[in-house]
């Protein structure tokens, strides 16, 4: 259901459940007149009369439970609050019967008005505010770009230092700039093709095809370095995804455990236990990490084995860091060599493990082409090493090709998929360029290109994709 812009919302903006303190927060035109009644007509007539940002000590009144409770008002005036409307927030104690009882008596004390604006009429009312309508309200004002309201659902759920300051460069408009700066190339180019269809039969060429393919090309490969195609991967919101390689009896499985310091595989002395993909998320030294736990590699075997091996091979699609784990009481195979080999992944960790048993592996006797890779020997019985492998992780992720720094982009799924659509179109006209096909197809498909990037800027988003993309918020934000 879809509600009018014109009512006045209320949402409790703190997580759920029990906590010192808590927050109401209510926005739109007829904000003031739902706090009438709660507070002393007093402090009402100074908070109304009052411009800018204040702040208030006051108590709440609940006429129907009798009850007096302390609170804090802070008031943040049209134009120059978040939503460019009058916003009020209502800080009080983090009692979830309290603050139903507070949210009952501000919605009984919003009644449905039919106001004139100009010719037209316009009804208001107070309600519980959509998931992400006080950002939705803000980017609808103006507030801020539609690539800035995507990012503030990144800093909501960034769960690491590095995640929050990626999140945080989009926030101040980090995104935004660089769009802009290939749309206007775009615009740029638009124009010229499209003034070059006017004199078209005058014998005038105004650009040639060459040098709009040219042109293109540049808007291609900057739209490819902002998106980072072809570049060294970065760290996902989802963390850096780190997999498990190895024959089975290597102690994947254990090393997975511990590290998570918690049983989530099932470990045994039966060959080849592991038999699915299984996923979980750590955080080393403020990097975030998925880490996958996969099946032994086998030659031959049964339908079972594989369909376990090709699941292993899945799980590589996307690896950052792969795990290459060897049993070092084993002598060390050409099957394990020619699988070490055959991972394209450029981050590999050699981990020997089981040094608590009399070893036949070590730095020494690997092939050369395994010495050119960190080698970290690990015991999961008495724990040995496994620090250092936790160190060299996180140091492999700083110092080689998985980037983190606080200085990029981060693209949500949606902005991912438009301008992957925006590179097809680009790729779409180069092909038309080849043909020779004339600059009035060129042209229409140059705007379809700049229609695409809108969609990431916000100067052309449908209430379809208005509600996909603020859906995914919580109440309140």
């Amino acid at each position: 259901m879809s509600y009018g812009l014109n009512d006045c919302i209320l949402a409790i903006s703190t997580p759920f459940g029990q906590s010192l303190r808590a927050i109401i927060r209510l926005s739109g035109k007829d904000v003031f007149s739902c706090l009438r009644g709660l507070f002393a007509p007093d402090n009402i007539r100074e908070i109304v009369r009052e411009k800018g940002f204040r702040s208030y000590r006051s108590n709440i009144y609940l006429e129907k439970e009798q009850v007096r409770i302390p609170a804090s008002i802070y008031v943040m005036k049209s134009p120059n609050s978040y939503t460019r409307e009058d916003i009020v927030e209502i800080h009080t104690f983090g009692s979830p019967p309290l603050l139903e009882m507070l949210m009952e008596a501000l919605l009984s004390s919003g009644k449905e008005n039919t106001d004139k604006e100009g010719s037209l009429e316009v009804t208001r009312c107070i309600r519980i505010a959509e998931p992400g309508e006080f950002t939705k309200r803000a980017f609808l004002s103006g507030r801020i770009s539609f690539a800035e309201a995507e990012s503030v659902m990144h800093v909501i759920r960034s769960q690491t230092d590095s995640e929050l300051l990626m999140s945080v460069a989009n926030l101040k408009g980090r995104l935004t700039e660089l769009m802009y700066d290939i749309q206007e190339k775009l615009v740029n180019l638009c124009a010229r093709t499209e003034a070059a269809i006017d004199f078209y039969d005058q014998d005038i060429e105004l650009i040639s095809s060459r040098e709009i393919k040219q042109e293109l090309d540049a808007v291609k490969e900057r739209l490819c370095m902002v998106s980072r195609d072809g570049q060294k991967p970065m760290i996902s919101h989802y963390g850096v995804k780190t997999v498990f390689i190895g024959l089975p009896n290597a102690g994947k499985s254990s090393l997975f455990n511990k590290l998570l310091d918690r049983s989530k595989a099932i470990v045994t002395q039966v060959r080849g236990t592991t038999r699915d993909t299984l996923e979980a998320d750590m955080v080393l030294e403020g990097v975030d990490l998925q880490i996958r736990d996969t099946a032994g590699v086998t030659r031959g075997g049964g339908e079972l084995e594989s369909l376990a091996a090709q699941r292993t091979c899945d799980s590589m699609d996307d690896a950052q860091i792969v795990l290459f784990v060897v049993d070092g009481s084993v002598p060390l195979s050409s099957q394990q060599i020619e699988l070490f080999d055959s991972i394209t992944i450029k981050n590999k960790i050699i981990v020997i493990n089981k040094t608590d048993l009399k070893q036949n592996v070590c730095f020494e006797n690997l092939p050369s082409q395994m010495k050119a890779f960190p080698v970290v020997s690990t015991s999961v019985l008495t724990g040995d090493g496994l620090d250092r492998l936790k160190k060299t992780i996180v140091s492999e992720i700083l110092e080689s090709n998985v980037d983190i720094s606080a200085s990029d982009i981060v693209f949500t799924l949606r902005q991912k998929v438009v301008i992957g659509e925006a590179l097809e179109i680009i790729d779409q006209i180069s092909d038309m360029l080849a043909e020779e096909i004339g600059h009035e197809l060129i042209a229409v498909d140059l705007r379809r290109t700049l229609d695409t990037i809108g969609e990431v800027t916000g100067e052309v988003v449908t209430d379809d994709i208005l509600d996909v993309v603020f859906s995914t918020f919580c109440v309140g934000k």
